[in-house]
């Protein structure tokens, strides 16, 4: 039986307003809303049949915070709605690893200070105009003291199509900043899970390459659809041989038949070796 102290008034004003947010909040999202959001293109210009990628630079005044894709317990991740022309398709958004913000009395997953959403893109081999205009519809939720949401703001970039794809030198470090904290795979790590005492408890052995000896301080695992309660202490082991052993809370909000785990586990720089400091997983139980 859910313990109804556990859904919080953030929770539900949270979902009220994502439901209930009016026009005129909208429009003044740009001058109101504490994040400041811009959309930036890693190209000058693109060229038919080639990649390329936007960014949605996000940047929090002190104090705030927005969400990732899953916010944990309570929160509203960043959601874009795209305008595209013929021959432009975007893909999934990649995200940088989160890391734990507070929201009332409750740790989430999310982000402070500066990140960058990745969007990659694709032009059709027969693309045939000269530019192409996209619009991205941006809604979020900006939470200091109190929560500020919008709601499908418009930014727009306008890129000429030329007969190569061109870098911006402006843009260029600050997306391989962010590329870099996208989580990847690493199969170097044998990872397992299962449910033991009411727990979902997680191994992860550490690659050969990695040092030893090595600390449980600074790792944590975010959850990518809800089987975790991102506000419950997660209980962190290390052995002598480098497992790693995580017992995490089940949330109440949980997914009811869950058959593998996603997420990402972030690691502190002293485990890192030649590998990566965040870690997308999804073992089956």
């Amino acid at each position: 039986m859910r313990d109804p102290e556990r859904i919080t008034d953030a929770m539900r004003s949270s979902l009220l307003l994502s439901v209930l947010l009016v026009s005129p909040l909208v429009q003044t999202a740009r001058g109101a809303n504490p994040l400041d959001v811009e959309l930036l293109s890693e190209q000058r210009s693109i060229h038919a049949g080639e990649a390329f990628c936007l960014g949605l630079h996000l940047r929090h005044p002190a104090g705030h915070h927005s969400y990732w894709k899953h916010p944990g317990i309570v929160g509203l991740a960043t959601q874009v709605e795209w305008e595209l022309p013929s021959g432009i398709v975007a893909g999934d958004v990649q995200w940088p690893a989160p890391e734990v913000v507070r929201m009332a009395a409750y740790d989430t997953q999310g982000y402070q200070g500066e990140t960058l959403l990745l969007i990659p893109m694709t032009a059709a081999a027969n693309l045939t105009a000269k530019t192409v205009t996209l619009t991205a519809k941006v809604s979020w939720m900006c939470c200091g003291t109190i929560c500020n949401p919008a709601l499908k703001v418009p930014f727009v970039v306008t890129l000429p199509v030329g007969d190569s794809v061109v870098p911006d030198p402006a843009t260029h470090a600050l997306f391989a900043k962010f590329r870099a904290w996208v989580p990847k795979p690493d199969p170097a790590w044998r990872i397992a899970v299962k449910r033991e005492q009411g727990l979902i408890v997680l191994t992860l052995q550490s690659p050969p390459r990695n040092p030893l000896p090595k600390t449980a301080e600074g790792i944590r695992f975010f959850t990518a659809d809800g089987q975790v309660d991102s506000s419950q202490k997660q209980t962190v082991e290390v052995q002598s041989d480098g497992l790693i052993k995580m017992s995490l809370a089940v949330s109440e909000f949980s997914p009811p038949h869950p058959v593998t785990l996603p997420g990402v586990v972030v690691l502190p720089a002293a485990w890192q070796g030649e590998g990566r400091g965040q870690l997308e997983i999804n073992p089956a139980y």
